[in-house]
């Protein structure tokens, strides 16, 4: 049982087929005077680097990545551990946390595996700060879900960088499943917080025509006040039909699906399948970034109609007004 665990965390963390793949470590040190650094490099294929820093109990670690690949991701981990805390192919490209321990932390920069196969090259930049202890960084008197119980009743997130969203998850933590996506200012009903390692997690309510619960990392969470008539989370949200077809031949039909927006294209959407269950499908700036695990995943654009296609035989035709809204 536990040499099964550790496969299955090892396969969380790493591109499915490049286990075997040797991995380039390289240790990271800020120049003196400096709390950071900035990180410039390339990989090619199934090539993976490592980047390994020291840091502290209670210090904040940020890090922010970009890339010409978008099917480059970085994942962290603890040390040695192969459970990642942070899953970039999930959870986006960058990421803020207190840190649960003192000791070794590991920066995982790959390629998906569709990427690796084709032996494409990602030029990448890699930014790493690490911030005084979680106690020293709080503003006296701010309200970002600073208190486990209790709190405002609602909550507004701020903080996102501009096109990205917050991942609302099933559980408190990185590992659960994404059950939805907030933006900017959108509005949720505070449920209560809990800590998972040295990360704060409110549960919250989000409200619009389909409600849903889940997990939001407290940081991003603000007080706000209730939303009155059309919120901006509504806004932000939508369902409706699209065409759809579950095999290569079968004609279009039409398939239910609902939609969390953030900025510039950046969209959440979930397609009912006829036999049961949801497609997830995650875009960026216009662009399919990912789907469910396992999942390939093809876009092709005519005019303002996005033809998708996963896993090679499900097809879906979303209008750019899914993704942009309008």
């Amino acid at each position: 049982m536990q040499l099964n665990k550790i496969l299955l965390m090892l396969a969380l963390c790493l591109p499915s087929g490049l286990l075997s793949q040797p991995i380039e470590e390289q240790r990271v040190k800020f120049a003196a005077g400096t709390s950071g650094t900035t990180i410039q490099a390339q990989i090619t294929g199934s090539e993976m680097t490592d980047y390994l820093l020291g840091a502290g109990q209670g210090q904040t670690m940020t890090i922010s990545f970009q890339s010409t690949n978008p099917s480059a991701y970085f994942n962290l981990m603890r040390g040695n551990d192969p459970e990642a805390i942070h899953i970039g192919s999930v959870a986006g490209n960058s990421f803020q946390g207190v840190l649960p321990a003192s000791g070794d932390y590991r920066i995982r920069v790959y390629l998906m595996r569709n990427a690796a196969r084709r032996n494409e090259t990602a030029d990448y930049t890699l930014n790493i700060s690490i911030g005084g202890s979680a106690a020293s960084t709080q503003v006296p008197g701010a309200d970002y879900a600073d208190g486990l119980n209790g709190g405002p009743d609602w909550w507004q997130v701020t903080g996102l960088t501009a096109g990205d969203t917050l991942n609302v998850r099933s559980g408190p933590g990185t590992s659960n499943t994404v059950v939805g996506a907030l933006a900017n200012g959108d509005r949720v009903r505070n449920l209560g917080c809990r800590m998972n390692g040295g990360t704060k997690w409110c549960q919250i309510e989000v409200p619009g025509d389909q409600p849903f619960t889940g997990w939001a990392a407290g940081r991003y969470l603000h007080e706000g006040s209730a939303p009155g008539g059309r919120n901006s989370a509504a806004a932000s949200e939508a369902s409706g039909m699209i065409p759809c077809a579950m095999s290569t031949d079968q004609p279009m039909t039409t398939c239910k699906f609902r939609v969390s927006r953030g900025q510039g294209g950046t969209a959440s959407v979930w397609v009912a399948l006829p036999a049961g269950g949801e497609r997830y499908l995650d875009f960026r700036e216009g662009r399919l970034v990912g789907s469910d695990p396992g999942m390939t995943v093809l876009q092709e654009k005519t005019g303002d109609l996005n033809h998708v296609r996963i896993g090679g035989s499900e097809r879906y035709e979303l209008p750019d007004a899914v993704l942009y809204g309008g």
